[in-house]
């Protein structure tokens, strides 16, 4: 996840423009890596509105979008009606893992069910005074172990953690 220094991953308004060009370019390798990832329905409607051709860069990649609602979604994406249905549908076309990355509903829902083996967070150099938090408010503690510390340019620091089981 890409977030402000405070945690924040879209202002309030949605607005991501705080955020570095960096973010998407290791999201992109690490999705291409893996092969898969999921949205919830919020991140998607968000990244679709995007100028530019973004989401070519994802073409090779399995983009599964959860929803309890039905939705029209662009070409080359697929609906899950829940977290445990997007998994087993990866599972099923042999994904051995997969991406979360949002929003924070979705974060939440997988935190709280323990289903997140590690967090990448892709720090950026900004405070945002009122947003989105990366996980919404919900009954949960992860605990983590820091695995790596990189700087990934134009300020922006990731932090890999495992989650403790």
């Amino acid at each position: 996840m890409a977030i402000s220094a405070n945690g924040i991953i879209a202002t309030k308004t949605g607005s991501e423009d705080f955020l570095s060009h960096d973010n998407w370019l290791q999201f992109v390798r690490l999705a291409r890596k893996v092969g898969c990832f999921m949205w919830g329905r919020k991140t998607y409607e968000a990244v679709i509105k995007w100028e530019g051709d973004y989401l070519s860069d994802l073409k090779s990649v399995k983009k599964v979008i959860i929803s309890s609602s039905e939705l029209k979604l662009k070409k080359g994406f697929t609906l899950a009606h829940s977290p445990e249905e997007a998994l087993k549908m990866l599972a099923d076309e042999g994904f051995k893992e997969a991406i979360i990355t949002g929003g924070s509903i979705t974060n939440s829902y997988f935190a709280k069910k323990g289903l997140i083996d590690e967090i990448i967070l892709d720090v950026n150099p900004s405070i945002i005074g009122e947003g989105i938090p990366v996980f919404a408010p919900e009954d949960f503690v992860l605990k983590l172990d820091l695995l790596n510390v990189e700087r990934v340019g134009n300020g922006v620091v990731e932090f890999r953690y495992k989650v403790q089981k």
